[in-house]
């Protein structure tokens, strides 16, 4: 029996035509993990490309750069703010009214020198983006290598519990690792929208969990099933009939045991990995499913490739249960 997953995601309708509108660089495909967010971020003219039509995804953001981003994000007033104080970092640098104002509104920690362009932490981006939005812990959410008397927990623990950061497959948050242009992106977007922040799809019957985008909540439907032989599949759709006038497949995760693995390895599916004696394997979609019925042009079509290629690295990244 098909799940629809719960809980309507307002403004749908923006969502879509935001990223329908926003310009495409060429280093940012339409399978890259991070692309709805850069879309939406550029769209709302947050943050730019380069001069090459490239973004540079894996470029670190600098400690002036996230002043820039924060402040376009939050449409901080420039003008009339007071002196931040840093003595490498002039009135005539580029980026100083932003940190004018970033400093006045007590988002980043004062100090005597800004170093503006030493790559920014993710904990002190943690910091930023808590102090930002205002958000706060109220739970317990804590990550292997942030103890409870590090600096940055309670910021950290806030974008946890906001949903803003799940943290590495490994329980860590990796506080002094260099914060990547697409990561603040992904950050941002959450901090902005709740259409970019995840919920877990938990599968207890079949022992796994992925993160996926709020958004997809409401568009996309799930199938278990349980073969005769002890496999197990979850099947994904599209669900949207308008055009096509069923639910479109999307992918789907088959769970094969290691006994029936000489029948199955020959099969169209692509290993991800191998947990307890198990095989968890990836079924794509094969010809788009719009094709045949000459609406890959339309707006339902584009909707459903990004869903497609958004589950697809959701499912590449996800991991069984414990």
């Amino acid at each position: 029996m098909k799940k629809v997953f719960s809980m309507l995601i307002a403004c749908c309708l923006f969502f879509t035509s935001s990223i329908a509108a926003s310009a495409a660089f060429k280093d940012v495909g339409n399978t890259y993990w991070a692309k709805d967010e850069i879309t939406y971020l550029t769209g709302k003219k947050v943050i730019n490309g380069f001069y090459d039509a490239s973004f540079r995804p894996q470029a670190p953001v600098t400690r002036i750069q996230a002043m820039i981003l924060l402040a376009n994000a939050l449409k901080l007033d420039l003008s009339n703010r007071p002196d931040p104080g840093f003595k490498d970092l002039s009135a005539m640098s580029s980026g100083y009214k932003h940190t004018a104002a970033i400093m006045d509104e007590g988002l980043f920690p004062k100090s005597t020198y800004l170093k503006p362009n030493e790559p920014m932490t993710r904990q002190l981006m943690a910091r930023m983006i808590a102090s930002a939005f205002k958000l706060k812990a109220s739970k317990n959410m804590s990550f292997k290598d942030v103890p409870s008397s590090h600096w940055a927990r309670p910021y950290i623990s806030a974008l946890a519990e906001h949903n803003i950061t799940v943290g590495y497959p490994d329980g860590t948050f990796k506080p002094d690792a260099t914060l990547t242009r697409a990561q603040f992106s992904v950050f941002l977007a959450k901090a902005l929208s709740d259409d970019f922040k995840t919920f877990t799809l938990y599968s207890n019957s079949f022992n796994y969990q992925l993160e996926l985008p709020n958004y997809m909540k409401t568009q996309v439907t799930v199938e278990e099933e349980k073969k005769k032989d002890g496999v197990l599949s979850t099947h994904f759709y599209y669900n949207n009939t308008t055009h096509l006038g069923f639910e479109p497949y999307l992918a789907s995760i088959h769970i094969i045991p290691a006994s029936k693995w000489d029948f199955y390895q020959s099969a169209p599916y692509d290993l991800i990995k191998k947990y307890n004696n198990y095989y968890y394997c990836y079924q794509s979609v094969g010809e788009h499913p719009y094709y045949e019925y000459n609406q890959l042009g339309s707006r339902e079509a584009k909707t459903f490739e990004r869903i497609q290629y958004r589950l697809t690295n959701a499912i590449y990244s996800f991991k069984p249960k414990n």
